[in-house]
């Protein structure tokens, strides 16, 4: 473990005030399973006393990287960051698990084999997945690393990039900006993306969205794999930092979080990308915060529906986004929103989690659901893909005829 770390584990003073916020706690009421526990863990990594096995690794990956901890932290402990760096170190000496290595090393590392792989698995999922019971879904025929209870939304038959043209103009154009789309939105949520770019110009702005852009990085990232990581990263960087663009707009919480903040954090070693990387975060802004602060001046029809809202973790606590998604809303006639008891509760998602850890996830996402259900709400809106497919998930599991929709969705619906 690397010694630099130890500086920032000293700072925990062992309140147990991340306890009362950590979705993992709450579940299974283990020391190893909250922040406390974990920073402990590597604590004693650094000082001999524990060593790097499979234990270890497990409850430094057992973990959702949703920020709770850190939002309640009174000694402002960056948790997330030392877990991740933590596995950064467990990649380095104990490599990755097989089926990561082949995802990372093989298919992310090459842009055009990856999206070859995910357009011909768009043609022949019907041969490993069939349909859910309801059609809100598929679901895996065989486990093939997931749980035949997944319910997954289907690949596009056509990716969002490939489906749309390098430049959307408008006449009479106030703003231009550049659509950092995301693995998601292109490959599984084109809608999404349609969304986006329909409402920005309705709003009068220009959209620029780069043929060759790629992942964001962030699940490698987190997975500990800092090599092919940093490929990606400045790939992403050289892409957009010179574009002569008013904004660098995302739809996804967990990539705009990349953009805007972590790239800062994981490029400080490397001078001539850091720069780079500045411009970058200066011009990031998220979807719904972007609309609010051009101003919606469009016309809107009226929707009769009952809304409530979910916050993405990385969205709300990551980029501090939380009031712009509910103005937006509160803007479309017709509308009646709930507020959840608690909206900013993690759905249980952060990304591979739910797929190595899905019973776990599914019991975190049961509270949210519950949620949801209590509002009476018919439409489910939130500001991130991956938030979407867990929450989906969750509902066909209990039965429940809730839409979920992205705040783009619903402000293009609304859109005459």
């Amino acid at each position: 473990m690397v010694k630099e770390l130890e500086s920032e584990v000293i700072r925990c003073i062992k309140c147990g005030a991340c306890q009362s916020v950590c979705p993992i706690y709450k579940e299974l009421k283990t020391e190893a399973s909250v922040a406390r526990g974990k920073l402990g863990l590597i604590r004693a990594v650094i000082k001999g006393d524990v060593d790097m096995t499979e234990n270890l690794s497990e409850k430094m990956y057992c973990c959702l990287l949703c920020k709770a901890c850190v939002e309640s932290c009174p000694s402002g402990v960056k948790v997330d960051t030392l877990v991740v760096k933590a596995r950064s170190e467990l990649v380095n000496r104990r490599g990755l698990p097989p089926i990561k290595k082949a995802i990372f090393k093989l298919g992310l590392k090459n842009p055009k084999l990856f999206n070859l792989g995910l357009s011909m698995g768009s043609i022949f999922q019907s041969v490993l997945f069939k349909k859910s019971n309801n059609g809100q879904g598929m679901l895996p025929r065989i486990p093939m690393g997931l749980d035949k209870r997944r319910v997954l939304k289907p690949l596009a038959g056509k990716s969002f990039r490939a489906n749309s043209p390098a430049k959307v103009e408008v006449s009479d154009a106030k703003a231009t900006v550049a659509f950092f789309t995301g693995c998601m939105i292109n490959y599984v949520y084109p809608g999404i993306g349609e969304a986006v770019v329909k409402v920005l110009n309705k709003s009068k702005v220009n959209v620029l969205i780069p043929s060759n852009q790629h992942c964001c990085g962030t699940p490698v990232y987190t997975s500990g794999d800092v090599e092919t990581a940093r490929l990606l990263i400045k790939q992403t960087i050289d892409t957009f930092y010179d574009l002569k663009v008013d904004a660098i707009i995302t739809a996804c919480g967990s990539c705009g979080l990349s953009l805007k903040k972590e790239y800062l954090e994981y490029l400080k070693d490397e001078p001539e990308y850091l720069e780079k990387a500045r411009i970058v975060s200066q011009k990031t802004v998220d979807f719904s915060k972007f609309m609010m602060d051009i101003g919606l001046d469009i016309d809107l029809k009226e929707l009769n529906n009952t809304v409530t809202y979910h916050d993405p973790c990385h969205l709300a606590r990551g980029q501090g986004v939380k009031s712009e998604p509910r103005q937006l809303i509160s803007h479309i006639p017709g509308l009646n929103f709930r507020e959840m008891k608690n909206p900013g509760y993690c759905c249980g998602s952060a990304g591979s989690f739910s797929l190595s850890h899905y019973d776990l996830s599914m019991k975190i996402n049961t509270k949210k659901i519950e949620d949801i259900a209590y509002t009476g709400a018919d439409t489910l809106v939130t500001g991130c893909p991956a938030c979407m497919m867990q929450i989906n998930d969750g509902l066909v599991q209990k039965g429940l005829d809730i839409k979920v929709m992205h705040t783009a969705e619903l402000l293009a619906e609304a859109v005459e």
